[in-house]
């Protein structure tokens, strides 16, 4: 309550000092009837208090001093400090080391002679379970990421965060030799998911809000390590607007949930229905506009049941548009897919060349083919090796890089999808594990009528095809078609 009394002389001492110098000199007398409290001068002197807040413990003139702005980019950007996020790399490592510790995990148990093992031993290829490297590791790999952002580094500085806390955790947390995959599924998955999370909990997060606190809460079980640092470091308590690059041009949301069918082949079709459910996102608009803002604009879905899962991330690194209708893009890439046809799941890189057209009033066209490099891919093993040493002793899949292509055509009426059909591929030249080249193909087909209410009611089919060639000579075809009726929400 003192602070507050402090604010509001510091505001009004200077307006009645104004007042005193525009007054009349000493020697000249007022006029008659010129009053010292009349409601001109309380009105004029009572101006600068709509300014200060009296309904949280502190005020937003105080949140706007030259020391607080101090290393901040905007009011609601967080203070750049270069020691905090890899000070947090260090408490993150030593917690994820402790639950491998509970767990009962050998490779836990470090000293500084397996650091020193360690740093005199190469790279190799782990066997950790497919869930532990392709979801567990990314998101491992975002605590670093966003523990950069939340101290106000910008993307790729979090980036050399990510890649640092991946590189001491391999090194000094655990006792076996350091893993190549976990390098990078740690640090290009960190990426990818810790700017989502970062960008979707800034999304939640009003720090001007009357509900700040609970959404200040919602926030940090998006983004744990964001809405840890601040609290920290106070910025949970402070009153400033979101900063700029944290506010989407746009964003839309898609939740569906329906029946799916699904079989080996197209004439193999189980006639039980499974329950299942897509949810998907767009943050900005990735198909207009040129931007340089890493994650700027991004899409992400995810589909969950039937047996099969799905978790794909684009998030545009720069964009421009070109001849007046097209746009080029170039895209960080996250995918996690599990079907009966194929697990794959891999870091990657596009770029897409897009355009937008008109053809119907209201109607639009969009029409886009992408192509890039799979850094590290993951794909399941089909057969045994013919020599039980080719194989690891736990792992049932295999690593390599590749290539990825895609092609997309969308109809959309009033900015809300009605049609689309899609196809996407993936190759992957195995490495480590069962020597052979996959090449994974998805073809799926979009169909829904809008109801009310942002409702609509679809149908959809997807074919998902794997051929699988082996150094051996021989060669293997697995497939999966599905199809799923389904009532579907969107945001408007």
């Amino acid at each position: 309550m003192r602070v507050q009394r402090l604010s509001v002389l510091l505001v009004l001492l200077p307006t009645l000092a104004s007042a005193q110098d525009a007054a009349p000199p000493i020697t000249s007398l007022p006029p008659a009837n010129t009053r010292l409290f009349d409601a001109v001068s309380l009105s004029r002197a009572l101006v600068p208090l709509q300014a200060v807040r009296f309904d949280s413990t502190h005020a937003q003139v105080g949140s706007q001093t030259a020391a607080d702005m101090k290393d901040r980019a905007c009011a609601g950007c967080p203070r750049k400090n270069l020691a905090w996020p890899l000070f947090d790399t260090l408490w993150v490592n030593v917690m994820y080391n402790g639950i491998n510790h509970a767990r009962g995990h050998e490779t836990a148990k470090v000293t500084p002679k397996t650091w020193w093992a360690n740093m005199k031993s190469g790279f190799e290829w782990d066997d950790n379970d497919w869930g532990t490297n392709q979801v567990g590791h990314p998101y491992q790999g975002s605590n670093y990421f966003t523990g950069g952002r939340a101290n106000g580094l910008g993307f790729y500085g979090s980036a050399a965060v990510a890649a640092f806390g991946s590189s001491t955790w391999e090194y000094f947390f655990e006792n076996n030799r350091a893993s190549f995959n976990d390098l990078i599924n740690t640090t290009l998955g960190g990426i990818a998911l810790g700017e989502v999370f970062h960008r979707w909990a800034w999304m939640v997060r009003d720090p001007m809000s009357e509900s700040s606190k609970k959404k200040e809460l919602i926030a940090m079980a998006i983004d744990p390590i964001g809405g840890l640092t601040r609290m920290v470091n106070g910025d949970a308590k402070r009153v400033a607007g979101k900063p700029p690059t944290m506010t989407p041009s746009s964003i839309r949301y898609s939740l569906a949930g329906g029946v799916m069918w699904q079989g080996k082949s197209l004439d193999q079709v189980d006639g039980q229905g499974l329950v299942i459910i897509d949810m998907a996102m767009a943050y900005g608009n990735t198909r207009e506009k040129r931007s340089t803002v890493p994650f700027g604009s991004f899409d992400a879905v995810f589909s969950l049941g039937g047996g099969q899962t799905r978790t794909g991330i684009r998030g545009r690194l720069f964009g421009t548009p070109f001849g007046g209708h097209y746009q080029f893009n170039v895209l960080q890439t996250f995918d996690f897919i599990k079907n009966p046809a194929y697990d794959y799941g891999g870091q990657g890189a596009d770029l897409e060349v897009g355009m937008t057209r008109q053809i119907f009033s209201g109607t639009t066209l969009w029409m886009a083919g992408a192509g890039g490099l799979t850094m590290l891919g993951a794909v399941n093993q089909l057969a045994a090796p013919p020599e039980p040493e080719a194989r690891t002793a736990k792992r049932d899949y295999d690593y390599g890089p590749g290539f990825r292509w895609s092609g997309f055509i969308q109809m959309s009426r009033q900015s809300q999808p009605y049609f689309t059909i899609g196809y996407q591929g993936y190759h992957v030249a195995v490495v480590d594990g069962l020597r052979s080249n996959h090449v994974l193909q998805r073809l799926f087909i979009d169909a829904r009528i809008p109801v009310r209410y942002s409702f609509a009611i679809g149908v959809a089919g997807e074919y998902f095809f794997r051929k699988a060639y082996f150094f051996s000579g021989s060669n293997r075809t697995d497939e999966s078609p599905q199809f799923r009726a389904y009532v579907a929400w969107s945001s408007k």
